[in-house]
């Protein structure tokens, strides 16, 4: 009972990847979440069932979380493709800017850029972990895993103090192993 229009959705963020390298809003930028991460959330749903109809809602809450997650922490080889995925008018609003990202600047502008998104990640998570209760005890354990993978991966980036231009923040197997038990 997958509804067709999911895949067209996921094919039309991929479709977004290969073309759209800047986003000027936030709202641009929740489109392509919606469809690449989303989406794919609304489809494990329809898989695992639940009964309340707002669990769309936080499945589509949790998918943007992480989406935003992976654009934080995928900043510097984003931007080695050139890429720029941070809304254009929030680099404005902290004074920094496409040029920077691009040159891999690191400084308080962009620690406070970032800090503004992993405010925003983690609004999108507490509202995305209503989910766990709507679906059944027994499919529980995958959103609570992604979404405790994905939130840990944020502190892990918040240690850094944002700087992601220094490595790519990753989990260890022990670290990944350890949170889904």
């Amino acid at each position: 009972k997958i509804p067709p229009q999911y895949f067209d959705e996921i094919i039309a963020g991929v479709q977004m990847d290969l073309t759209v390298t800047r986003y000027n809003s936030f709202e641009e930028l929740s489109d392509y979440c919606y469809r690449v991460a989303s989406v794919v959330g609304l489809i494990c749903l329809e898989i695992f069932g639940y009964s309340d109809p707002e669990a769309k809602q936080s499945a589509i809450d949790l998918g943007i979380a992480m989406q935003l997650v992976n654009i934080m922490r995928d900043v510097k080889e984003d931007a080695e493709r050139d890429r720029v995925y941070l809304p254009q008018d929030e680099l404005s609003k902290f004074g920094y800017s496409e040029e920077a990202i691009l040159a891999g600047v690191y400084d308080e502008r962009f620690v406070e850029l970032m800090r503004f998104q992993a405010t925003r990640a983690r609004d999108f998570f507490q509202k995305g972990m209503d989910l766990l209760p709507m679906v059944s005890a027994r499919s529980r354990a995958c959103p609570a895993i992604l979404g405790g993978l994905y939130w840990t991966l944020l502190d892990r980036m918040e240690e850094r103090n944002w700087n992601v231009f220094e490595g790519r923040v990753r989990l260890s197997t022990r670290q990944k192993l350890w949170l889904a038990g």
